[in-house]
């Protein structure tokens, strides 16, 4: 189901760590989170958690880790503490994008490689001191493909700062081939995404390597934590280029 829907809603799961440790083991091998871990959690349930006296900086659409060798194919996040309103997360499918685009488009973008590397967030100060941070970005990029094909999904992605794989269709023509569009603004189409209104104990699962993700900051100065999980990422998740029109 979740290679199908790229995005799980399970509502009203009143839910220890443990457990959200146990509903991970479904999807594969959790692994030790790089994000703070609350007191008496397993290793593998971080927390990502704005206080009521910071505002959200990662306000944008993304792909976690996709400046590794191997990016993380399933992540999940479990509602904490919410504010009162906002703090909405937008999940955008793209495939839904890829398929959207013509065969001709498809074709002559279906060869293109991306470099990705680590853009220094919010979290990233709370992951690392200042010398692994300095060392990441200064690291030579990750090349993936701009179209994938893993599994059974054809999508793709492009850099950290990459906001949809339909912006190829408006830069194409100003880009080279190697440049990939990594500084596109052009934000995925309403029809290719969904929003996701947070209720407490709401858990969401999401295929990473086959969708963006955009979480909104407007909800200062009230606090919000989410606990997070992620799935351990094996040889067959590495993105291999796709053939004709997604195909292997």
């Amino acid at each position: 189901m979740l290679a199908d829907r790229k995005v799980l809603v399970f509502r009203d799961q009143d839910l220890f760590a443990t457990s959200i440790r146990g509903i991970l083991k479904v999807f594969g091998t959790p692994v030790k989170e790089d994000m703070v871990v609350d007191g008496n959690h397993p290793p593998e349930v971080g927390a990502i958690h704005t206080r009521s006296n910071e505002q959200q900086q990662i306000n944008f659409w993304h792909m976690d880790h996709s400046f590794r060798e191997l990016p993380t194919r399933v992540l999940s996040l479990y509602a904490k503490i919410l504010p009162p309103v906002g703090g909405d997360t937008l999940f955008t499918s793209l495939a839904a994008a890829y398929d959207a685009l013509s065969d001709e488009l498809k074709e002559r973008i279906e060869r293109l490689h991306c470099y990705h590397r680590v853009t220094t967030t919010q979290n990233t100060k709370r992951r690392h001191t200042k010398e692994e941070a300095e060392a990441m970005e200064n690291a030579p990029p990750v090349v993936h493909p701009l179209v994938p094909a893993i599994r059974r999904m054809a999508g793709g992605t492009c850099s950290s700062t990459y906001r949809s794989i339909a912006a190829a269709s408006s830069n194409f023509q100003r880009r080279k081939a190697t440049s990939c569009c990594v500084n596109c603004i052009v934000t995925p189409e309403p029809e290719f995404h969904f929003r996701l209104t947070w209720r407490p104990n709401t858990v969401v699962v999401w295929e990473n390597n086959h969708t963006l993700h955009y979480p909104v900051s407007d909800y200062f100065p009230h606090e919000r934590k989410l606990w997070r999980g992620v799935i351990k990422a094996t040889e067959a998740d590495r993105p291999r280029a796709a053939g004709p029109h997604g195909r292997i």
